[in-house]
C-alpha cells in the first residue's frame, strides 16, 4: 500500500494539515467520513424551514454588500427572498461573491438558519446552481484545508484505496443480515447518489464499528464468569455485628433502594467470583455510603481497598467523610500533592484520584477491591491498570449519568447493573428558572439581594475558560468573573476553572464563605458539596447537555434552605427551549437521561461515557435495534467463525478493516 504522501493530490505541505484530523494513512483518509450532508436534491421554503437544522432553498437575490467591519473583517451579506419570506446570507472573507451573486439572480442555498437580531440568517451557506440537483458531503475540517477540499482528494482516491480494503464479515453473515459489503458502503458514503445510499452506507459501517466491541465484551464477561476470585470476602456473625452497627450509627437512615443495592454488593463480594458491578443513581441519592460499606466489608477482612475520585476536590471529600464515619479504620489519602507512601497496611482504605494509577505501580496485585466514583471520567486505560492483573480485584463503578440499555449492552456490557432511584427524604428541590436575555440583568440584582439577606453564596457556571470568536454570544467565566467584580464590589467574587493552579484553595475559600459567588466553567459538575450555595446561575444554558444541567443543579439544594436555579440563554430554537422547559420542571436524573436521549441524540449523553473508549465515528449507541442485530452477528462469530475474532478485534483501535 503506498503511502500518503504517494496519493493523487496530497504533497508535503497538504500533510501535516492531515495530520491535525488524524489523518496519517490511505486507509485514515477514506475512513474519514462526511459529518453532515447538503442536500440540493430537495428543497424547503423560508417560512417553513426548521431552525438550526440543514437546508436547502431556492432564493432571488435583492441586494449584495461587501462591507468591512470596524474589527478588519470582510463580510459578504446578500438579503434574499422567496415566495414565504425573506432571509439574510452572511459570508466572511470571500470577496469573489460579488462575481457570482447578481441582484436579481436565482440561486439555490443549503445550510443552518438562525436568528441573529431577530431576522432570519444563514451564516456561510454553500450556493450552487438551482439546476443542481447533487448532495454534497460536509467533511470535518482543519485550517488550511477546507471540506471541498477533502472532498476532491478523496474523490481522486476512492478508486485506487478500495479494492485494498479487506471486508471483517463473511460473505454468509453479509447476506443473513441483509448488509452491503463494506467496499459498497465506502463508496456510497462518499459519492451518495440519493439518501437511501447514506442510510445504507452509514449503517453497514456503523455495523463494523460496535462489532469489535460487542465481541470484546462477550469475550470480558465470558472470562469474569468463569474466574475465580482470588480476593473473595467473607462474613459472619462478628463481621455482620459490625455492619449493622455501622449502618444504625449513621447519620441518616437508609433509603429502600441503598438497601437493596447494598445487598446485591455485599452478595456479589462474598460470592467466590469476581465482582463487576455498576451502580447508577441521581446526583445525591447516596451512592457513596454503598462504597462505603463495601470498603469496611474489605477492611474486616484485612483486606486493602481503593475509592478513586475523579478530581481532588472529590477525593478530599471522600476523605473526610470516611475519616469521620470511620474513625478507627486506617484511610489514607493519595493525590498529585500528597507525598508517596512506601508501607500500606493490608486492612487499609485508600482514597485517591486517578494519581494512585502511576504513584502505586505495585497497587494493583495488593488491593482487593476498586472502586470508581464517576466512572466516565476515566479512561480506559487508567481503569485498566488497577483491573488488568492476572487476579483482578472485585470492581465496583458509580455514575450519575444514568446507563441506557444499548451502554449496556455495548461499552458496558461485562457489568451488572444497579439502581438507586429514591432519594433521601431531607433532600430540597431547587426551584429552576428559564431567564432570557431581557430578565438576566434584574436576576442578577434579585441575586444580590437574596445573598445579602440569607448570607448564602451562589454559584455562575460559564461553559468555557475564555472568550471564543465564534462564540460571541457565548460568556466565559474570566469575562463574567471580572463584570460581577466590578458590578458587586461588595461581594467576594471567586474563579475556578480547569487551568486555576490552587484549586483546593478556592474550594476551601468557598466551604469557609468568604467567597460569595463562585464562577466556574463545568468543572464543579462533581465533587463540589456546599451546604450554604443555595443558588445557581447558568450562561448559555443551551450548550449545556440536559444531564449535565441536571448534575450542575446538583451542587445546590444540600442543606436545609430552600435553594434556586436559573438557566440564562438567548436561544430561539424551539426545540432547544423544549430541552430547557422540560429540565425546568423535572429532577429524575432517568427521566432527564431518556429525554435527552430521545430529543437531542447520544453525542451529549454518550460523550463523556465513551471517554478513553475507540471513539466511534458513525455509530449510534443509543439505537437499541442497530445494537441487538450487532450483538446476534457477535453471537453468530464466536459460535461459527471464530477464526475472524481476531481480525475483527484488531480494528477496535481505529474501526479500520485489517487490510488484505
Amino acid at each position: 500500500m503506498v503511502t500518503l504522501e504517494k496519493l493523487k493530490g496530497i504533497g508535503p505541505k497538504t500533510v501535516p494539515k492531515l495530520t491535525k484530523l488524524k489523518i496519517n494513512t490511505p486507509f485514515d483518509l477514506i475512513y474519514h467520513f462526511p459529518r453532515d450532508y447538503l442536500d440540493f436534491t430537495h428543497t424547503t421554503t423560508i417560512q417553513n424551514a426548521p431552525i438550526e437544522e440543514n437546508i436547502s432553498l431556492t432564493l432571488k437575490i435583492s441586494d449584495f454588500k461587501n462591507i468591512f467591519t470596524p474589527t478588519k473583517k470582510n463580510l459578504q451579506i446578500a438579503s434574499a427572498f422567496d415566495s414565504t419570506g425573506q432571509i439574510r446570507l452572511v459570508w466572511l472573507n470571500q470577496p469573489f461573491l460579488s462575481k457570482i451573486i447578481k441582484v436579481g439572480k436565482q440561486i439555490s442555498v443549503a445550510g443552518q438558519i438562525t436568528f441573529y437580531k431577530n431576522k432570519k440568517t444563514i451564516f456561510f451557506p454553500k450556493i450552487g446552481d438551482t439546476k443542481l440537483k447533487k448532495i454534497f458531503p460536509i467533511y470535518p475540517q482543519t485550517k488550511g484545508l477546507s471540506s471541498n477540499q477533502l472532498n476532491n482528494l478523496i474523490t481522486k482516491n476512492l478508486a485506487t484505496i478500495i479494492p485494498q480494503i479487506k471486508d471483517p464479515l463473511p460473505v454468509s453473515i453479509q447476506q443473513k443480515y441483509k448488509l452491503i459489503s463494506t467496499s459498497t458502503s465506502l463508496q456510497k458514503i462518499h459519492q451518495p447518489q440519493n439518501t437511501t445510499d447514506i442510510a445504507l452506507s452509514q449503517h453497514r459501517l456503523s455495523v463494523d464499528e460496535l462489532l469489535s466491541i460487542h465481541l470484546n465484551s462477550l469475550i470480558l464477561k465470558d472470562k469474569w464468569l468463569t474466574q475465580i476470585s482470588k480476593h473473595s470476602l467473607k462474613t459472619d456473625k462478628t463481621i455482620n455485628d459490625k455492619l449493622k452497627t455501622l449502618i444504625s450509627s449513621l447519620p441518616y437512615k437508609l433509603t429502600t433502594d441503598q438497601q437493596k443495592v447494598w445487598c446485591q454488593v455485599k452478595s456479589d463480594l462474598t460470592s467466590g467470583k469476581i465482582t463487576n458491578r455498576l451502580i447508577q443513581g441521581d446526583v445525591g441519592s447516596g451512592k457513596t455510603i454503598i462504597a462505603l460499606l463495601a470498603c469496611y466489608l474489605a477492611h474486616l477482612n484485612s483486606k486493602l481497598s481503593i475509592l478513586i475520585a475523579p478530581t481532588q476536590i472529590l477525593a478530599h471529600q471522600h476523605y473526610q467523610n470516611f475519616k469521620t464515619l470511620l474513625p478507627k479504620v486506617p484511610i489514607k489519602l493519595i493525590t498529585s500533592s500528597t507525598k508517596p507512601t512506601k508501607i500500606l497496611k493490608t486492612n487499609q482504605i485508600i482514597i485517591a484520584t486517578h494519581a494512585v494509577f502511576y504513584r502505586q505501580q505495585k497497587l494493583k496485585h495488593k488491593v482487593s477491591l476498586v472502586i470508581i466514583d464517576e466512572q466516565h471520567k476515566f479512561g480506559v486505560d487508567q481503569r485498566s491498570a488497577l483491573l488488568s492483573s492476572p487476579n483482578p480485584p472485585h470492581s465496583l463503578t458509580m455514575t450519575a449519568t444514568p446507563i441506557p440499555r444499548s451502554i449496556k449492552l455495548t461499552l458496558l456490557g461485562n457489568l451488572d447493573v444497579s439502581s438507586i432511584h429514591t432519594m433521601p427524604t431531607t433532600r430540597l428541590k431547587p426551584t429552576t428558572f428559564l431567564v432570557p436575555p431581557s430578565k438576566q440583568t434584574s436576576c442578577y440584582q434579585w441575586l444580590y439581594q437574596e445573598l445579602k439577606i440569607n448570607h448564602s453564596q451562589a454559584f455562575v457556571v460559564c461553559p468555557f475558560i475564555d472568550d471564543s470568536d465564534k462564540n460571541d454570544q457565548v460568556v466565559s467565566a474570566q469575562t463574567e468573573f471580572i463584570r460581577l467584580t466590578n458590578l458587586f464590589p461588595d461581594l467576594s467574587i471567586g474563579l475556578l476553572h480547569g487551568q486555576t493552579k490552587d484549586k483546593d484553595k478556592i474550594i476551601n475559600q468557598f466551604i469557609d464563605q468568604k467567597i460569595n459567588i463562585l464562577v466556574s466553567t463545568p468543572i464543579i459538575e462533581v465533587g463540589i458539596d456546599i451546604p450554604n450555595a443555595n443558588y445557581m446561575i447558568v450562561n448559555s444554558a443551551d450548550r449545556f447537555g440536559l444531564s449535565q444541567l441536571h448534575q450542575l443543579r446538583g451542587r445546590i439544594g444540600r442543606g436545609d434552605k430552600p435553594s434556586f436555579c436559573c438557566f440564562f440563554t438567548s436561544t430561539q430554537n424551539p426545540k432547544t427551549l423544549k430541552r430547557l422547559e422540560f429540565i425546568k420542571n423535572s429532577y429524575d436524573c432517568f427521566k432527564i437521561a431518556k429525554f435527552d436521549l430521545e430529543n437531542r441524540g447520544p453525542g451529549t449523553i454518550f460523550s463523556t461515557l465513551q471517554h478513553g473508549f475507540p471513539q466511534l465515528k458513525l455509530a449510534n449507541l443509543s439505537n437499541t435495534q442497530q445494537n441487538k442485530l450487532v450483538r446476534l452477528i457477535a453471537k453468530n462469530i464466536i459460535s461459527d467463525y471464530p477464526k475472524f475474532i481476531n481480525q475483527i478485534t484488531k480494528t477496535s483501535s481505529n474501526f479500520l478493516p485489517a487490510q488484505n
